[in-house]
C-alpha cells in the first residue's frame, strides 16, 4: 500500500519540505473507503524502487523472504529520488482525485461531526481555506493533464467511487488535458 499525502497529490509543484495541512500525529479523523485506489500494476523496476525507498527510510529493521530482496539497490535502475518512476512513482492516479471531501456523520443520539478533507474540525483553523482550495484546484487539474499526457487515456488504477466505472478519459477530456498542458508549457 502506498500512502500519499492529499495536499501533495493535489499540488505536486509545491515545496516538498513545506508544512502540510493539519500535520497532527494523533487525532480523530475519517476517510472515504471508496476512494482507495486499487489495481495499479507496477513494473519490476518500480517495485525495486519502492523497496529501495523503504530500505533507505527504515529506522532500524527491514525484512524479506529472500536474502537477495534485502538489496534492491543492486538491481534498481536509479537511486535518485526525483528519477524514480519519472517522478511519479508514489503518486496515485490523479484523475481519480477530486476537490472537496468534507465528511459529515450523524449518530442515532442526534450528535453529529464533520471532518474537512485534511481532518480539520469545523472550529479549527484550516477547516475552510478558500485560497488553498483555489490553488489546489488549479494545480490538481494541471497534474491530471500532465499524468494523462504521460499515461494516455486509460487510468492506471481504479477506485469504487461512482461504482468503479471510471477507467478511461474520453476524447473530449483528453483534448481538455492537451489544452492545459499547452497552457503550462508556455509559462
Amino acid at each position: 500500500m502506498i500512502l500519499t499525502n492529499l495536499s501533495w497529490v493535489r499540488n505536486p509543484y509545491q515545496n516538498e519540505q513545506g508544512f502540510r495541512p493539519n500535520p497532527a500525529m494523533l487525532r480523530a479523523t475519517i476517510f472515504n473507503f471508496l476512494s482507495i485506489q486499487t489495481g495499479r500494476m507496477l513494473t519490476e523496476d518500480e517495485v525495486l524502487q519502492i523497496n529501495s525507498i523503504t530500505k533507505r527510510r527504515a529506522y532500524r529493521y527491514i525484512a524479506a523472504a529472500e536474502d537477495e530482496w534485502l538489496f534492491p539497490e543492486r538491481y534498481v535502475s536509479t537511486d535518485h529520488w526525483r528519477n524514480m518512476g519519472d517522478g511519479y512513482l508514489l503518486m496515485p492516479e490523479p484523475r481519480l482525485v477530486h476537490m472537496g471531501g468534507t465528511i459529515f456523520i450523524g449518530y442515532d443520539s442526534g450528535h453529529s461531526e464533520a471532518f474537512g478533507p485534511y481532518g480539520h474540525k469545523p472550529w479549527q483553523k484550516g477547516y475552510k481555506e478558500d485560497n488553498r482550495e483555489k490553488l489546489e484546484t488549479k494545480t490538481l487539474e494541471r497534474f491530471q493533464a500532465e499524468w494523462a499526457g504521460k499515461h494516455g487515456s486509460k487510468y492506471t488504477a481504479r477506485n469504487e467511487e461512482l461504482g468503479g466505472s471510471l477507467t478511461e478519459s474520453g476524447d473530449k477530456m483528453m483534448q481538455h488535458y492537451r489544452q492545459i498542458r499547452t497552457k503550462y508549457r508556455r509559462k
